[in-house]
């Protein structure tokens, strides 16, 4: 009886006992489901999403976001400059300005009605204008009359939207690219205009995010009414190259007058020390040219002069230099003039070292906004007439 009984009930538990197992199994796993989806709705709700949402609708908005992910990485490695043809140590920005100064060219971004929202540094040394003068500008602007309907036709949206050639063409986001003229910049407005011919190599993207262009105090009816629902614009982004290289590149002019900064410089000319206002000048901090020596920024026409006025100062123990060429970071030339003296030691009277304090010259020299290919000797002689062999220190007390 007893052995019967006990073998009923070990039946029965060896019957039950999977199920059970498999029950917990299932109970854990369903716990840890709903964690997780707990997790995601929390992490949707941070999006701006719904506070309760169902599971399925949570699973679904989790694809959506992680599409959208996938489509951001792509387009950005697509941005991503190989790193296979690009130095390891250089950034993305410093390797496209090199390529940019290579290619005498610069970036520029327009929306579809020819608004300026973004041009390069390098524009200034190319054709003459400022980055800030040129954004929110119309591109049309700087087009010569018959050049402007053709171009306007290439950046229309109306056309872009009517045409189902050019609607599949913006699709696959392959280049286009055109030749055309643009105006430089001049200082004289009362100088005619003259022109470089270019070449635009231009991508049509989808961004958000877009800089509004306003004309006037309202945005342009034109980008109103093609802004997709999404909020998404079409821009072009381009690269405008010069078709005529130009080796000579525009003298880049500061504006204030009293600019101003203090460096100190070895026997040997090298830099000691740099303040801090010298990188709003010429671009470099004081570690990046500490230990170089400064006839590594000069102009190649200034350095006989420079290197005169030089040996003037050691002789005399102070002096004031020519007006002279410095290579600013952005690769431009600035002109600048110093006033140098040397300092010895208290002890034993021996030079220590040279201080400098080098001004940001635009205005009391006479050259034009594209100079020469060579600066005029005469000139430059009346600028630094202190440093030539005769009169040297009569000129200086002058």
């Amino acid at each position: 009886m007893c052995l019967t009984l006990f073998c009923s009930r070990l039946s029965a538990f060896m019957f039950l006992s999977p199920r059970a197992s498999r029950n917990k199994s299932e109970k854990k796993r369903r716990d840890q489901f709903n964690v997780l989806i707990k997790e995601l709705c929390t992490m949707l709700q941070g999006h701006g999403h719904p506070l309760k949402m169902d599971k399925s609708t949570i699973l679904q908005r989790t694809i959506d976001f992680l599409q959208k992910q996938k489509e951001i990485t792509a387009q950005t490695e697509a941005c991503e400059i190989r790193q296979d043809w690009k130095p390891s140590f250089l950034s993305n920005e410093e390797f496209t300005q090199l390529m940019l100064e290579a290619l005498d060219g610069f970036l520029i971004a327009l929306t579809t009605d020819g608004i300026i929202i973004y041009v390069s540094d390098s524009v200034s040394s190319l054709l003459g204008h400022l980055p800030s003068d040129l954004v929110d500008q119309n591109i049309l602007n700087f087009l010569p009359e018959r050049e402007q309907s053709e171009v306007y036709k290439l950046l229309s949206p109306h056309v872009l939207m009517t045409d189902p050639v050019a609607a599949d063409f913006l699709n696959v986001e392959k280049q286009i690219e055109f030749c055309c003229h643009l105006a430089r910049g001049s200082l004289d407005p009362n100088e005619p205009l003259m022109y470089e011919y270019v070449k635009f190599v231009v991508d049509f993207k989808y961004f958000t995010h877009v800089p509004t262009p306003s004309c006037n105090g309202f945005e342009s009816a034109i980008a109103r009414a093609f802004r997709s629902a999404t909020e998404e614009q079409i821009c072009l982004v381009a690269t405008v190259r010069l078709v005529t290289p130009q080796f000579l590149k525009e003298l880049c002019n500061v504006e204030e007058p009293c600019e101003e900064f203090t460096s100190r410089h070895s026997l040997e000319w090298k830099f000691l020390f740099l303040d801090h206002r010298a990188p709003p000048i010429i671009g470099y901090l004081p570690f990046e040219v500490l230990g170089t020596s400064g006839y590594d920024y000069y102009h190649a026409d200034d350095l006989e002069l420079l290197a005169r006025c030089h040996e003037h100062l050691m002789q005399f123990g102070k002096g004031k230099s020519c007006y002279y060429r410095f290579l600013t970071k952005g690769q431009q030339w600035i002109w600048l003039q110093t006033h140098y003296y040397i300092t010895y030691h208290q002890w034993n009277s021996k030079p220590e070292f040279i201080v400098c304090v080098i001004k940001a010259v635009c205005a009391g020299i006479d050259y034009k906004p594209y100079h020469k290919q060579t600066l005029d000797r005469e000139i430059a002689s009346k600028l630094c007439g202190f440093c030539c062999p005769s009169g040297t220190l009569a000129s200086l007390q002058a």
